[in-house]
């Protein structure tokens, strides 16, 4: 009886504390695998984790920053799940060779620019990143996480948060504006 007790005082507190940031999961595990059904998967399999795990978690501390960091590691341990079965991880086709320096983009502002681009657009570009660089952006710009919680998460250093966050940022800004000058939004200055 007193097991049942216990279990549902869980449950109500896991609902409490942790189910208000599924979405955040989800988007985040989209982030990273950019398959929606792989996506589900990760997140259902990362709740259950965090559900299973939540005795461990501090009440108190930052939830999101626990939920995402069972994330990574889940999908850390999908991919190698896979890599043991002998599953190839299919790469990008999209993957464009890096200009040299003299023909680098310079920008003054690209807001304008990218209220003129579709959701879809953006969202290829931001397919074509490497997984580590699409997911860090996430974590940085989407989720608005500073570089050392995001660095916690991901268990890497700062610095190596900021760096991708940095060649993420460059990737998109020069396949954007491939499309911008296809679009003719181009002109004035770059």
């Amino acid at each position: 009886m007193n097991k049942t007790k216990d279990l549902t005082k869980k449950s109500s507190d896991f609902e409490e504390v942790a189910m208000p940031h599924l979405d955040t999961v989800y988007r985040a595990a989209i982030a990273m695998c950019s398959d929606i059904e792989t996506a589900e998967d990760l997140t259902q399999s990362t709740m259950l984790k965090a559900f299973e795990r939540f005795d461990t978690f501090s009440k108190g501390t930052n939830c999101k920053a626990w939920l995402l960091s069972i994330l990574r590691n889940k999908w850390i341990d999908m991919i190698r799940h896979k890599n043991i079965r002998g599953q190839v991880l299919p790469l990008d086709e999209n993957i464009v060779a890096d200009r040299k320096p003299e023909d680098e983009i310079k920008y003054s502002n690209c807001e304008d620019l990218l209220e003129n681009f579709s959701d879809e657009q953006v969202i290829e570009v931001l397919k074509s990143l490497p997984a580590e660089q699409r997911f860090t952006l996430f974590l940085v710009d989407v989720e608005q996480l500073n570089h050392q919680e995001a660095a916690e998460i991901m268990n890497i250093a700062v610095g190596t948060v900021k760096s991708r966050t940095s060649r993420a940022r460059t990737i998109l800004k020069k396949r954007l504006f491939s499309h911008a000058k296809k679009m003719g939004f181009t002109g004035g200055k770059r």
